[in-house]
């Protein structure tokens, strides 16, 4: 059994704030602050297609995306979103799971369907680790084929490598698909990152 301020991967870990709850006295009268900031990330439009990336916790932000992208295509048409999430096990940090398995199938703007697609790569679940820049290698060609129609991509997460390691698979998916060399496939990122549409927060 686990409680508030413990998680519950690579052995007991504390939080700062959640341990900090959890050591209050539940009967004193407690005031806890909280404000909203505006995002890093900017909020895209409905006709724009996006590739998102956000491997543990960087899937929050993109369930306003997701949502936002539902709520649309009820009146209008909306273009496709591509998400890859990851995690450890399936069965153990599969954040929000049942919110975007709702959103990838019967036609949710996360379906093949509506063109888009939802792909998780369990990094802990099989003996060889599976990243979800293995998943984007799988599906390389439908990467390219949104990225020529305009996509815009957004990586959000916390890792030291996963944003490199994520930038760079989408390096080697423009490099191949588009038939160009590795440094002309930086410099298409680097050029889709000037004009807005390679977003990370990291």
């Amino acid at each position: 059994m686990w409680c508030l301020g413990q998680h519950l991967t690579r052995g007991k870990k504390k939080g700062l704030c959640s341990s900090w709850l959890a050591a209050l006295d539940p009967r004193a009268g407690i005031h806890v602050p909280a404000w909203f900031h505006k995002g890093l990330l900017p909020t895209p439009s409905p006709s724009l297609p996006l590739i998102l990336v956000g491997p543990g916790t960087g899937c929050a932000p993109f369930c306003g995306f997701v949502e936002e992208r539902a709520l649309q295509s009820r009146t209008n048409s909306t273009d496709p979103i591509i998400f890859f999430f990851g995690c450890w096990n399936e069965n153990g940090d599969f954040l929000y799971r049942d919110f975007w398995l709702s959103h990838s199938q019967n036609k949710g703007v996360l379906s093949e369907a509506k063109g888009g697609g939802f792909y998780v790569a369990f990094s802990r679940d099989q003996p060889q680790k599976v990243y979800v820049q293995h998943k984007m290698r799988e599906q390389s060609q439908r990467i390219w084929n949104l990225l020529a129609e305009g996509a815009a991509v957004y990586i959000a997460g916390f890792s030291r490598k996963m944003p490199a390691d994520v930038t760079s698979a989408f390096e080697e998916i423009v490099s191949k698909e588009n038939e160009v060399s590795r440094e002309d496939a930086v410099r298409w990122i680097r050029a889709l990152e000037k004009c807005g549409k390679f977003h990370i927060e990291a």
